[in-house]
């Protein structure tokens, strides 16, 4: 039989052992309803994200629609196409964002209109050598340096499109130029000539003068092809030399800047020039 009563030391060990009994089951319980508190807190987190990117969505400003080009361009455009001033026509469409349906849809406009309206007289001279340019020139203009002459024409540099300006002289003896002085009319525009080239001829020696368009040349140019009289004087170190700008010379210099202007050329680089506004009088 038991003994009716515990000693003082089982007392003791009965009471350690419930107490830890205790502390385990109250740590249990405690855990999980903290492990059940964190998971509520958690999916309440997630709920209000939720929340807060649909509103988002919902509230988020519509995508700006891009805009059609001003009716003042357009207009311009269509005018300037009509009047053959292709400057004006390039120098509008560059106020337009590159690369923006505005501004594709203006050069598909241009392009249309340019087919109907191939510049007539510029012809593609193919080049002599893969690494030389591709170069385009009026139907007028010489191509040998046997005579005098004064045009405008441009090269295809891998793609890019580049006017130039060149007056050539045919002498018996060299001129030792420095120079040109152009009378269009009433004024008078002079041209320093910093490099002249030269070569020998079977009838004497040629020397020309070949550089960028740049806005001194360009200014020649109108003033040339709006003017009734024009005369060149060339102006050299053993002496001068006079003529006449003729019409088809003239005529030349408008059909080569049309044509620039028609396959892409752009004189934006320039600054704010003035197109031409009418065609030169026949002579």
């Amino acid at each position: 039989m038991l003994k009716a009563r515990l000693t003082e030391e089982e007392r003791y060990g009965i009471i350690i052992i419930l107490a830890v009994i205790v502390l385990l089951v109250s740590m249990l319980v405690l855990n999980y309803f903290l492990s059940g508190g964190d998971k509520a807190a958690i999916v309440e987190k997630n709920k209000e994200k939720t929340i807060i990117l649909t509103q988002a969505k919902q509230g988020a400003a519509p995508a700006p629609q891009k805009l059609p080009p001003p009716k003042s361009v357009v207009s311009t455009v269509r005018d300037a196409i009509k009047q053959g001033n292709y400057s004006t026509v390039y120098m509008e469409i560059n106020k337009v964002p590159k690369g923006s349906p505005e501004y594709e849809e203006l050069r598909k406009l241009v392009a249309e209109e340019t087919q109907k309206r191939k510049a007539p007289g510029v012809r593609k001279e193919a080049a002599v050598s893969p690494s030389a340019p591709i170069r385009y020139f009026d139907e007028s203009t010489p191509r040998d340096r046997t005579s005098d002459a004064v045009y405008v024409y441009f090269v295809d540099v891998s793609g890019t499109l580049m006017p130039r300006f060149c007056i050539q002289v045919a002498a018996k003896r060299p001129l030792g130029i420095t120079g040109f002085t152009i009378a269009a009319d009433n004024r008078s525009i002079k041209i320093n000539a910093s490099s002249v080239k030269f070569e020998n001829t079977g009838k004497g020696v040629a020397e020309w003068y070949d550089v960028p368009l740049d806005r001194n040349t360009y200014d020649a140019v109108q003033a040339m092809i709006k003017a009734k009289k024009v005369t060149l004087t060339i102006v050299g170190s053993r002496g001068n030399k006079s003529r006449d700008v003729t019409g088809s010379e003239r005529k030349g210099m408008r059909n080569i800047l049309d044509g620039y202007a028609a396959l892409g050329g752009n004189l934006s680089y320039l600054g704010d020039i003035k197109p031409l506004t009418s065609p030169p009088k026949k002579r």
